[in-house]
């Protein structure tokens, strides 16, 4: 194998860590789980993430370029896939049952379109502009079938991002622009299920819909407000031991953080996701090309994303989407994807424009 990588970034894999350290105490409180089974599951989660983290850096770089297209066709097979023989889980069908966990392909559809998207999106032109909408698109209207508004969303703007930092003209852009204002009221009253408007209601009248659509997060406010500066301390949150929060452990894990470790855990875990933000945006000035540049612009897009509508949802900022935080939340399928995410930044960073290159045959 010949060696290309440069440097190696250490402080992405450090911040995960640290990052993945925070989930399982996290875990540990909200499911009080004596057995210890939903830590061990994730911690086994983890250590196959970090796995593939540095496995990513050491894949080719022209492996990396043949494989884009079959990770978008079997991200096209698995999302229609689900749709017929996914699991049912309150009217949705997002995941496989693998016997051992769930996978949820919408996760793999991340990282397709954010390869797919740099691949097009960096030849600059009109007409590629107009094309990697065409295969963006079957993306976004099969997540919209599970349904999976959130994620669908976080798609379509990852896209986006990365065509206005694109050489694309911007009047191809604004045209998009346009034509979504144009489509928002017949996707809100037909695309859009009666649960997902009613979290939008809920999000703008909570005190209306404190029993039903805004009762998780009022609770969740409730909880991290009760947190004080410093916690109520470790396993001793009232909120997170008699269960008034759910997806507690998923969803809106946030709320333990902030009950048992006050505002300076919730502040904590910022800084380790901003210190990890900024790694990946010095990642995105060393990188050699284009094309690692908009791969490093999509992944911090995506966990930018993620950060901020999943705090924002638990503290009553931003609708409920089912966004889980990165690297902490219980999952074991966004774990493993943003790894590999992090590993193509990191193969960014290692094959970027300085430091000495290592031949090989």
């Amino acid at each position: 194998m010949p060696w290309e990588n440069k440097r190696i970034d250490p402080w992405i894999p450090i911040l995960v860590c640290l990052l993945m350290s925070v989930g399982l105490i996290a875990i540990k409180s909200s499911t009080r789980d004596i057995s210890g089974a939903f830590v061990m599951k994730q911690m086994i989660w983890d250590l196959i993430g970090v796995s593939f983290l540095f496995l990513a850096v050491f894949v080719r770089e022209r492996d990396i370029d043949r494989s884009l297209w079959m990770v978008y066709g079997v991200t096209i097979f698995l999302l229609s896939a689900v749709l017929y023989w996914g699991v049912s889980t309150t009217g949705s069908r997002r995941w496989f049952d693998l016997g051992v966990g769930y996978f949820q392909p919408s996760e793999l559809a991340k990282l397709a379109v954010i390869l797919i998207s740099a691949r097009l999106l960096s030849k600059g032109t009109r007409r590629v502009f107009w094309v990697s909408s065409l295969f963006i698109a079957p993306v976004i209207f099969l997540i919209l079938l599970e349904p999976d508004f959130g994620t669908a969303f976080l798609v379509g703007m990852t896209w986006f991002v990365m065509s206005i930092t694109s050489p694309v003209p911007w009047r191809s852009i604004l045209i998009v622009l346009l034509i979504i204002a144009i489509l928002l009221p017949f996707g809100y009253f037909f695309v859009l299920k009666d649960y997902q408007r009613e979290r939008l209601m809920s999000f703008l009248y909570p005190e209306r819909y404190s029993q039903s659509g805004a009762y998780n997060v009022l609770q969740s406010i409730h909880a991290i407000g009760s947190g004080g500066l410093f916690g109520r301390g470790y396993l001793r949150g009232p909120a997170t031991l008699k269960g008034y929060v759910p997806k507690k452990h998923t969803d809106f894990i946030l709320s333990v953080v902030g009950e048992e470790f006050g505002f300076a855990g919730v502040a904590t875990l910022i800084f380790l996701f901003v210190l990890l933000i900024y790694r990946i945006q010095r990642s995105v000035r060393r990188a050699k090309n284009l094309f690692w540049e908009l791969v490093c612009v999509g992944v911090a897009t995506v966990l930018a994303f993620h950060i901020f509508e999943n705090m924002a949802m638990t503290m009553g900022l931003a609708p409920v989407t089912g966004i889980p935080l990165p690297f902490v939340s219980y999952g074991g399928s966004s774990t493993l994807m943003f790894c590999v995410m992090l590993g193509l930044v990191m193969k960014a960073n290692a094959i970027g424009k300085t430091g000495k290159e290592v031949k090989g045959g």
